[in-house]
C-alpha cells in the first residue's frame, strides 16, 4: 500500500517563487548596473561631451552591460597615464566599482529584500 502526497500546490508555491526571485535580481541587477554608470559620469574623460553622453547600460536579462559607447571609449578606459582635463581619468568604469563594491552590493542587498 503506497501512500500518494499531493505536491502540486507546494510545486506551483516554489515555481511562482522562482518567477520572483528572477525579476527581483534582474531588477537589482539594472539597479547596480545604473549607479555605475552614474558614478562612472563623474570620472568619464570630458572634453566636449559625446563620450560622456554615449553611457549606457544594456539590460541582458541576467546581467548588464555598462558602457560607453565611442570607438575611443576603450583606448581612453585603459591608459590611466594619459592627461585628462577636469579631474577626470581613466579606468572611469572600474574605479567606481572598485571604490563603491559594499555600496552596490547594498543595492542589490536592498532590491532582493523586496521579496519577503
Amino acid at each position: 500500500m503506497g501512500i500518494k502526497w499531493d505536491t502540486s500546490s507546494f510545486d506551483r508555491g516554489v515555481a511562482d517563487l522562482n518567477v520572483k526571485i528572477v525579476s527581483q535580481a534582474q531588477k537589482a541587477v539594472n539597479r547596480v548596473a545604473d549607479e555605475v554608470l552614474r558614478l562612472s559620469s563623474f570620472e568619464v574623460p570630458h572634453d566636449t561631451g559625446l563620450l560622456q553622453n554615449s553611457g549606457h547600460v544594456e539590460d541582458m536579462g541576467d546581467h548588464a552591460i555598462v558602457g560607453y559607447n565611442k570607438v575611443y571609449a576603450a583606448r581612453l578606459h585603459e591608459h590611466p597615464e594619459y592627461r585628462f582635463q577636469k579631474g577626470r581619468k581613466g579606468k572611469y568604469l572600474e574605479s567606481p566599482i572598485k571604490n563603491n563594491m559594499p555600496v552596490l552590493l547594498q543595492y542589490y542587498r536592498d532590491v532582493m529584500s523586496g521579496l519577503f
